[in-house]
């Protein structure tokens, strides 16, 4: 099976760079293959043109694409999963690689009437100077994994993982320490790439939306949950239709039931808020949660909210 990675990092004398060459010998001792784009070292241009703007911006679904483009997309659509291999950059990527999506994600390729191809998997490793604690104390690892997976390939691979090597700045003893421990995981990830699978249930970076709701709920199918899970707690942002903003927190119990307390702000102004208990179902081949809730005034309904 082929791996296609984009490489993007300014300099060889980089952690990242060992990161990359230590996952592609893993993808190469599995017996599997990859092709790679290292940005910089073929020069990529990042910058978006005006016709390519207007293109896009237009949604003509034309032919005058420009041929390093076309070469991206060939790549893609030759490969069965994709890999993004970057340092943090202000929480995010390198400006080449942004424009990299801003070129290579064009109308009818990546949205519209696609030609891009399903992946069966899409993952991200990347190299932080910060600690892993403060990127999610901060909620800036969540900004980062709602950009990549939430946006830029939402809707583009069956499976996605976000990894992130952290402490990696020069003047942090940590780098020198975990140097050979990172590679070492680098090299397993590219390995078991295929092969790798999660076993343990998750809500973490999953997204829902309403398709049932009893008529005194205020969710519909336009209200977007965006879930988040660090062991058994559990978390969420959702807005949309008639909710301007709502959050959730609870746990997850053995049997993968959620419960949690909730309230959002509605298009009226007015604050609602109560609990809620959701019993999760696979229904082809996408994650269900059928949820028992009650407002605090003691009204009762019943919802489900489905997988994007």
């Amino acid at each position: 099976m082929r791996v296609f990675i984009v490489y993007c990092h300014p300099s060889e004398d980089s952690f990242t760079r060992n990161l990359c060459d230590a996952f592609m010998k893993g993808i190469t001792d599995s017996g599997n293959e990859y092709i790679l784009s290292d940005l910089y070292a073929m020069d990529f241009d990042a910058v978006m043109s005006e016709k390519e703007y207007l293109r896009d911006a237009n949604y003509r679904n034309t032919p005058d694409i420009a041929a390093d483009i076309l070469k991206e997309h060939e790549k893609i659509n030759s490969s069965d999963a994709i890999v993004f291999i970057y340092p943090v950059f202000w929480t995010e990527a390198p400006a080449r690689l942004v424009g990299w999506f801003d070129r290579v994600w064009t109308y009818g390729f990546a949205y519209g009437e696609k030609k891009m191809k399903m992946l069966d998997k899409a993952m991200i490793l990347c190299s932080a100077g910060n600690p892993l604690e403060r990127l999610e104390r901060l909620g800036l690892l969540a900004s980062m994994k709602k950009v990549m997976l939430g946006d830029r390939l939402f809707g583009r691979a069956r499976s996605m993982e976000f990894v992130v090597f952290d402490s990696t700045s020069r003047e942090n003893r940590l780098r020198s320490e975990k140097w050979e421990t990172n590679l070492k995981k680098a090299y397993e990830k590219g390995k078991n790439f295929f092969t790798e699978c999660k076993t343990e249930f998750s809500v973490d970076d999953r997204i829902f939306t309403a398709i049932e709701n009893s008529e005194s709920g205020e969710v519909s199918d336009q209200t977007v949950f965006c879930y988040h899970q660090k062991d058994d707690v559990i978390w969420a942002d959702y807005s949309g239709g008639s909710i301007v903003k709502g959050m959730l927190i609870g746990k997850i119990d053995a049997e993968h039931n959620l419960h949690f307390s909730y309230q959002h702000i509605n298009s009226a102004g007015e604050l609602k808020m109560g609990t809620c208990d959701s019993e999760p179902e696979i229904k082809n081949g996408k994650l269900r949660f059928y949820e028992r809730w009650k407002w605090t005034d003691g009204q009762e309904g019943t919802s489900v909210i489905e997988e994007f």
